[in-house]
């Protein structure tokens, strides 16, 4: 990503050359966080990346870590972004299968892997952080889940209402255990997300949303 050309003429840069020039400053400093991981990466090398001064970087950002989460942020909503243009109508099943693999093509993008690789060190030996980020990013993820829940319930598609309850572990069915599957054998066969059949988990899943059976929260 090349950095934004000013516009304005001197002064104070306007509301939206400040977003741009943050967005670039995130996107320069995911990749050196990819390539060399939180305790290798140097604020002054991102900053020589982003191609703008270190006391910019640090009027930011006041740590690494600070940065660390602000880019881990910027980079989960950039692979959820692009679930937000599939069709907000058409059967519950098609929507979740058209998003769950959405989420499979972006994770297993060279940048998507990379940032769960990150994640994955984070949890080993920075908890405090990968909990910080972690939480905001089920909450994004969980709530396209949970958008198509709720719709299906109100077109008498699912009998089961209890959306936050559900939507992780929709998700997790959905997204989490067959990227984990994938990312554990993937080789040069792999020919990108559509690839791969959910029709099993979309069975389950689906048997389940419309009796409420198996997700229920009391034991039943």
């Amino acid at each position: 990503m090349s950095l934004p050309r000013r516009t304005s003429s001197g002064g104070r840069p306007s509301k939206e050359e400040a977003e741009k020039l943050g967005e670039h400053i995130l996107q320069e400093a995911l990749q050196e966080f990819i390539a060399k991981g939180l305790d290798a990466s140097r604020m002054d090398a991102i900053a020589a990346s982003a191609h703008v001064s270190k006391r910019t970087l640090y009027a930011r950002y006041k740590s690494k870590d600070e940065l660390l989460c602000a880019t881990m942020d910027y980079g989960i909503a950039k692979h959820i972004r692009p679930v937000s243009t599939l069709p907000a109508n058409g059967p519950i099943r098609e929507r979740l299968e058209a998003v769950a693999h959405k989420f499979l093509e972006a994770s297993l993008t060279a940048e998507g892997r990379g940032i769960q690789t990150l994640l994955t060190w984070l949890a080993n030996y920075r908890p405090d952080l990968q909990n910080k980020i972690r939480a905001k990013a089920v909450a994004d993820v969980t709530g396209v889940m949970n958008q198509i829940l709720k719709d299906g319930y109100a077109n008498g598609e699912i009998a089961f209402s209890d959306f936050p309850a559900i939507a992780k572990i929709v998700f997790d069915l959905l997204f989490s255990l067959p990227n984990y599957e994938i990312l554990r054998g993937m080789g040069p066969e792999y020919h990108g997300s559509q690839s791969v059949s959910l029709d099993k988990e979309l069975d389950f899943v689906m048997a389940a949303l419309r009796t409420g059976v198996v997700f229920s929260t009391n034991g039943r």
